[in-house]
């Protein structure tokens, strides 16, 4: 196994790729699900994008678990666990199995630390409240 790290390590790489849509990719995700509707639009306050931003971050910022960085243009937030000992992917399956969100695993991003996830502002507000109160109560 040791001489075929390097092997391993572009094959999980390269996975990790796949975790999301390339750029130009998912620039025609909202028009081809609800219509047009311009990023200026959906970025300015009253916005989607822009209240979804703006309710996770409120939400992290109550939280006695969780820190992050306010996201500048992404359609998603990485989120900083601050507990002793947490994994995210061990996290991320049992959010997935007793709450029935979906997050994705921040060491899923080719990175050496296992304290963040990443959630997506795509969801209508309610459901992003739900998420995010459930996240909230598992990691209680």
């Amino acid at each position: 196994r040791t001489h075929a790290q390097g092997y391993l390590n572009a094959l999980n790489m390269l996975s990790g790729l796949r975790l999301c849509a390339n750029v130009p990719g998912q620039y025609g995700v909202k028009p081809a699900v609800e219509g047009f509707q311009s990023i200026s639009q959906l970025t300015a306050p009253g916005g989607r994008l822009y209240e979804a931003r703006k309710l996770v971050m409120q939400k992290v910022a109550k939280s006695h678990y969780m820190t992050m960085q306010e996201p500048k243009g992404a359609m998603y937030a990485f989120v900083k666990v601050n507990l002793p000992d947490f994994d995210d992917q061990l996290f991320a399956l049992d959010l997935l199995e007793t709450k029935h969100v979906l997050i994705a695993p921040g060491s899923s991003f080719n990175v050496e630390y296992k304290d963040h996830f990443r959630i997506t502002l795509l969801p209508p507000l309610g459901e992003l409240v739900q998420a995010m109160d459930a996240i909230e109560q598992v990691l209680s």
